[in-house]
């Protein structure tokens, strides 16, 4: 399959011509956010069944061209993890493409192993070992060398492949239902292209988090993700999601140790903000959550591991697909919003411990 760099807008309006009659293309883009909110796109790789395409973009000027591509309804895009990808092509081209299949998330249904990489998934069923080492090149420089193009190439090369072969295992399996579910959720713009006011919904919280922590984690995480936009700093350059959550749920005499042992030195006007955002509202702390009962909270902690357990035998996926350790916390704790209780999931193993 020959490689083809991209690099002048004609030469992009043709093979987008090209590849706009194709039903499947393949889709990566190489990109630096090492100090920066916003990625920095470098390089998109395409696919059809015929070539590879190696699309330069800061060579590029019309943007516009590609985005037929994107919102095609009738072309299917293949990618292998595909969240970073998509948040790179909605920055850059201002939409969400639509009709995705994602290797990683397919193959993650059919096998106990999670999250398997690009390479190791084409060695699997190609028999093909492919160069390690692009994750370390600096895809900003230029002129680019064979070698990087190879090695981008490589990232779509088998793509359509992968997807005949996930796709018809699905079928097979009764799960390509499945993986549309998990797509519609995982893959969607709103799960990809963070809001500073809903930004806290990505952080890992304590599931014990009560109702006065959680409005400062919610203020305080819509601040951090304006503050990191405004600045184009990666949000970790503020504090990271721990921190956060330290700060949001530290004691009056404790915020100030909390606030100086910080990674990143953040400046007397923040700290004024956030102490104010953290003060104590004695009404506030008041906590509307039920009684906790520690014998009925381990009994149910006991039936989901041993549920989980058959289950994950019985079908030959990860347990940590269907429900991690925070999933069945909550859970516990009487909570509702749990990915479980809806969907396959509930299917195989929600409805078994309810």
């Amino acid at each position: 399959m020959p490689n083809f760099l991209i690099n002048t807008d004609i030469k992009l309006k043709n093979i987008v011509k090209d590849l706009s009659s194709s039903s499947y293309i393949g889709v990566d883009t190489e990109f630096i956010r090492e100090s920066t909110y916003y990625p920095k796109l470098a390089l998109l790789q395409l696919s059809d069944e015929n070539n590879t395409y190696c699309i330069d973009i800061l060579q590029i000027q019309d943007m516009e061209i590609l985005k037929t591509l994107w919102v095609n309804n009738s072309i299917k895009k293949i990618f292998h993890s595909a969240k970073q990808d998509l948040e790179v092509i909605n920055h850059y081209f201002n939409c969400h493409p639509n009709n995705v299949f994602d290797t990683q998330i397919a193959y993650n249904l059919l096998s106990i192993d999670v999250n398997i990489s690009y390479s190791n998934l084409v060695k699997k069923y190609f028999d093909i070992t492919l160069k390690d080492g692009s994750w370390r090149t600096d895809w900003l420089k230029r002129p680019l060398s064979k070698e990087k193009i190879e090695y981008a190439a490589n990232d779509v090369k088998y793509l359509l492949g992968l997807y005949q072969f996930l796709k018809q295992e699905l079928v097979d399996a009764h799960r390509y239902s499945w993986l549309e579910e998990e797509i519609n959720a995982d893959l969607a713009k709103d799960n990809i292209v963070t809001i500073p006011s809903t930004s806290w919904k990505k952080i890992n919280l304590p599931s014990n988090t009560s109702t006065f922590h959680l409005k400062n984690i919610k203020t305080l995480s819509k601040w951090r993700e304006e503050k990191a936009i405004i600045n184009n700093i990666p949000k970790s350059w503020i504090f990271n999601d721990r921190e956060l959550i330290k700060i949001a749920t530290a004691k009056k005499n404790k915020l100030d140790y909390v606030l100086s042992s910080l990674k990143h030195e953040i400046s007397s006007k923040d700290i004024s903000y956030i102490k104010d955002i953290c003060k104590n509202d004695i009404e506030n702390k008041k906590s509307s959550s039920r009684e906790f009962n520690a014998s009925i909270y381990n009994n149910i902690i006991n039936k989901c591991h041993e549920v989980l357990q058959n289950t994950c035998e019985k079908h030959q996926i990860a347990s940590t697909l269907i429900a991690n350790k925070r999933d069945i916390d909550l859970f516990a704790r009487g909570k509702k919003d749990v990915k479980f209780l809806c969907g396959w999931r509930f299917k195989i193993f929600g409805k078994l411990v309810q």
